[in-house]
């Protein structure tokens, strides 16, 4: 089975290289083979120049780059259109998340789900980071009947099966509400992995406290488009036993 281990990356120089040492490391782990796509966001450092000798060294890595900044959604899109792996993962390229959880995601795949949300049971962030994360978790219940722990986990898997039907039709720096109303129009089976989040290694925030008033009336025209597609989506195709709908969480801590 191959797997992708995609990372959104943007300004990440001081990092992106131990990053895609730490992500080859995890990808080791087990003898299936594997890849590592990373998607530089039109970065103004030199993070795409790092990346270009890493991989020009090691075929499992790729490189694409955006030669505009098409925000964080559309990241998460290309890197997910460009991998050629029967399970995808997608993580944060900040040192936030580690490379080594894509097992316990894997696990949840094998077991029948088709796409697993990350949940920071233990975080590393300003208050203000947390409470304009609360803010909109609280938000896209109202909007979608979200029903999980955390609507902005950077990391999440999914399968080829997922991951072909996927379609990202609002870019912007929030990707998990759009990835759960595919799902859920999709008829696609729905879990849950709970993470620790470590401090960030590099980069900057994209969702900034002093922001919040920006970020609140994108996240509101998004969500509210999101659940106007959520009432007028037909009813998805019944599917086997083993792909019905369903949401879990896995809360073992690694």
């Amino acid at each position: 089975m191959l797997r992708s281990i995609v990372l959104p990356s943007y300004n990440e120089s001081g990092y992106i290289a131990e990053m895609v040492a730490r992500t080859l490391a995890a990808g080791e782990l087990r003898p299936d083979p594997f890849e590592v796509i990373v998607v530089d966001n039109a970065s103004t450092d030199d993070t795409a120049a790092i990346v270009d000798g890493i991989a020009a060294a090691d075929a499992r890595v790729r490189l694409i780059r955006h030669t505009v900044n098409r925000l964080y959604a559309a990241s998460c899109l290309t890197g997910t259109r460009a991998a050629r792996g029967d399970r995808i993962f997608v993580l944060d390229s900040d040192g936030q998340h580690s490379p080594e959880d894509i097992w316990r995601f894997d696990a949840e795949l094998a077991g029948g789900y088709d796409v697993v949300f990350g949940w920071r049971q233990e975080r590393h962030e300003t208050r203000q980071r947390i409470l304009l994360s609360k803010v909109l978790l609280w938000l896209t219940r109202a909007y979608t009947g979200f029903p999980l722990h955390d609507i902005n986990c950077g990391i999440r898997g999914y399968t080829r099966v997922y991951a072909e039907q996927l379609e990202i039709r609002h870019l912007l720096n929030l990707v998990n509400p759009e990835l759960y109303v595919r799902a859920r129009t999709g008829g696609f089976r729905i879990g849950e992995v709970a993470v620790i989040q470590e401090k960030r290694k590099a980069g900057s925030s994209s969702q900034e406290f002093s922001r919040a008033w920006t970020v609140f009336r994108q996240v509101n025209a998004y969500l509210t488009a999101l659940r106007r597609e959520l009432r007028s989506a037909p009813a998805p195709a019944p599917r086997a036993p083993s792909e019905t709908v369903g949401a879990s969480a896995s809360r073992e801590r690694r």
